[in-house]
Order: structure tokens, then sequence, then C-alpha cells
């Protein structure tokens, strides 16, 4: 590359904490961009329904990387969602839309001159059309396939549901939009291979602009973190401990705690050695807390990292989003077994019996579980599988190079970017 790229890391959030799977994606791309030689700045509104008070920011997030904040309200309103059945955008990325957003965007693209604008996430894809009038380059990074996740909710909706007509029509807006977007900037990062073919599929002719850019867990180094090897490992001594953990606003957590409490605990009930089901997560609703037999729930913890290696293995009941589920990356890279459904471990590559567990309902989810119980040497091994898998990796090598190749073709050019318009 003829010189250090700027990069101007766009978010419809503050990057931190460090605790949901979106926060981290973000943390994860600038530091593979860092890695890369490039110099990376962000811009990043603050959601009222996310709102981080910025005096509390570590000192990675001061400087010039966290100095760019601005306070949007995006509560979600009833009545206006519903004015918005007539509007072009679905309501779930109006509610990111700000006119003092985008002239700050602005102003701080002509003072900064970035190289390339990095779109994280969707919802900052409504300022497209303003930054187009910038002579940079415009990547989107897909965290998820965000029509997808609308669609999924839309099917699980009873046909009697009045929701479910407003879903409708959101789904329609947000796939028009996605594919609208994809078409739009210089380049796609999509964050799992599946995700990639499906963004492939709407823009079939840009498809050598998009690249599979996934996530790896930093603690997959032997030296950085305890691992479920090194921790107490359940031999059938006691009652078996099952976890799960996630950011419980975002709605395929919330339908894998609702179909865990109603289908899949049950299914465990009158056993003499009933496992035991432990459910950690910020933002949940109230019901989540009530007590049941065999269920605890300890809200937002601390330590994630230590609430699952405190588990025997953790639990992935997903039927709905896309992208990849970070926590059971993390999971499986700390060498704690995963049970999952094909959902939970979608764009991973992973084998079920070698890699996890698979499970698709309750009744096989029971079956698991017993065939765990009858044989207490099935999680070590399945711990030990899970490290080698995350250890011998070499795939994200291989993407990085693709990158770097990819970032060296497209600023091939000595001329600096970011004009502002006359």
């Amino acid at each position: 590359m003829p010189h250090n790229l700027r990069i101007l890391q766009v978010y419809n959030r503050i990057p931190f904490p460090p605790r949901d799977g979106g926060v981290k994606a973000v943390w994860h791309t600038r530091q593979i961009f860092e890695d890369l030689g490039c110099e990376v700045r962000g811009f990043f509104l603050n959601p009222s329904r996310n709102w981080v008070d910025p005096s509390t920011l570590p000192d990675a997030m001061r400087g010039h990387y966290g100095k760019e904040i601005i306070e949007i309200d995006s509560k979600i309103r009833i009545l206006r969602a519903l004015a918005t059945l007539t509007a072009r955008l679905p309501y779930h990325l109006l509610r990111f839309e700000s006119s003092n957003a985008a002239k700050r965007l602005g102003q701080v693209i002509e003072s900064y001159r970035p190289d390339l604008v990095l779109l994280e996430g969707l919802p900052m894809a409504i300022y497209l059309k303003p930054l187009k009038r910038y002579d940079c380059k415009i990547w989107y990074r897909a965290h998820n396939i965000e029509s997808d996740i609308i669609q999924q909710k839309t099917v699980s909706l009873s046909p009697w549901n009045p929701l479910k007509r407003w879903m409708q029509g959101e789904y329609r807006k947000m796939k028009a939009f996605e594919r609208q977007t994809v078409r739009a900037v210089d380049a796609v990062l999509a964050i799992s291979p599946h995700d990639l073919n499906q963004l492939k599929a709407m823009a079939p002719e840009r498809r050598d602009t998009m690249l599979h850019l996934g996530y790896w867990p930093l603690m997959v180094d032997p030296a950085e973190a305890l691992t479920k090897t090194q921790a107490t490992v359940w031999y059938g001594e006691r009652p078996l401990k099952l976890g799960f953990i996630g950011t419980m606003d975002w709605l395929p957590n919330q339908d894998a705690i609702q179909w865990l409490l109603h289908e899949w605990i049950p299914a465990t009930e009158g056993w003499p050695n009933r496992p035991e089901f432990h459910v950690a997560g910020r933002k949940a609703p109230a019901f989540f807390a009530q007590k049941r037999p065999a269920y605890f729930f300890h809200g937002e913890v601390e330590d994630a990292q230590a609430f699952m290696l405190s588990c025997d293995a953790m639990v992935f009941p997903l039927r709905m989003g896309s992208g990849l589920k970070i926590k059971v990356l993390e999971a499986m890279a700390l060498g704690i077994p995963v049970i999952s459904t094909a959902q939970g471990v979608q764009g991973m590559g992973l084998t079920p019996g070698e890699n996890y567990l698979h499970a698709e309902n309750a009744k096989q989810f029971a079956q698991v579980v017993r065939d765990i119980l009858d044989s207490p040497n099935k999680l070590p091994r399945l711990s030990e599988h899970a490290l080698l898998k995350f250890r011998n990796n070499t795939k994200h090598l291989e993407q990085l190079a693709a990158l770097n190749n990819f970032l060296r073709s497209s600023f091939a050019s000595n001329d600096k970017a970011t004009t502002p318009p006359v």
C-alpha cells in the first residue's frame, strides 16, 4: 500500500463494554486493520437504548479513536413505528437516523480525510447517500443478514398476531435496503461463509468485491486464559451444570431462552439426576428471572469467561439469527463443550459429535444429556476436541492475507483519497 491507510470505523453504538457479539466484532475488526498497518479512528452513535457514559470509557477508547460520539434517541415508540408503515426504510433502521449525526459525520470526514469509511453493521448504511459525496471508499462490514432475523421472527408469529403484518413490511423493506447497500458500497466483509454466499446472491455482479472475514477469539493462545482442561471437568460426581450466556435484548437470544424454559428444561423433569440450567445476560425481560425448578438466572455477570468456565457445558438452543454466534466460538476456544442446534453453529465448519453435540429439539436435547450422564468421559473428550479445533486452525491467517491483498489492490494508486466536496 502506498501509505498507511486512514480508516474511519462507523458504528451505531459505542463499542464498549465488550460484552456482546456486535461490540466484540467491532473491536476485532479494528485490531485486524491495525495489525495490517492501518490507522483507525472511530465515529460512534450513543443511542439511548444502549447508552454508555463516555466518562467511563477506558484509555483504549479515549483519544482519537473514541473522540467522536454522537448522542441520539433510539427508544422504541409504538406510534412512530406504526407511522413508518409507508416509509421506504424499516423502523429498525430509522431509529438511528439523525440529522445532527449526518452533519457531524461529514465534518469528521472533511477534517480527518480517511481513505476508507468502514460501516459496521447495516444501521449505519442509512448515511450512505451523504457519504457518497466524498472521494473515499466505503466498505460494509456485515455482522448479520439482518433481513433473515426479521423474517425468522415474522414466521414465528401467529397469523392472528397484530404485529405480523407490520413485521412482514419490515422484512420486505430490510431486504431491499440490504440489497441496495451491498450494491452501493465498494466492498463487503462478511463474518461467515454462509453470510457471504447470501450477500453474493443479493448482488452477483459484485462477487469479486466481497470477502469472508470471520471472528476468532483472542483467548485461543494457551498462555492467555484458563481453559476447561485446566478448570474442573465434570465426571459425573455432582449435578451436571449447563449454561447459557448472551445479551438478552437481542431477539434470537430471547427466543432461545423462551424455548429453553418452555420445552428443553421441561424435557428433563422428573429425572433423578436432573441437570442444573444456569442463564446469564444483561437486559433480560423480567420473566427470565422467575424461579423454576433446576433453573438459575444470574443476570449480568462481571466476567463472562469465568461464568462459562464454571459450567460443564454451554447450551445454545438458537433457532433464528445469522452471522456468527461469538459466545459459541468463545466457549469452544476455552475448551467448554457445546450443545447446540445447527443454527447456533452455522458458518463455523463444525462436525456434530466431534466438535459439538447436536440437538434440534427438546427430545434430541434430552437424549444428548442422557448420553452424557451415562458416559461421563464424553465431555472431557469433547473439551479436548474443541481446543484442538481452534488451536490448529489457520483459516484466520488465510483471511488476513486475502484482506491484505484486497487492500493493496483497492488502494494501488498513489493518489490520496477523500477530497472534500466543493
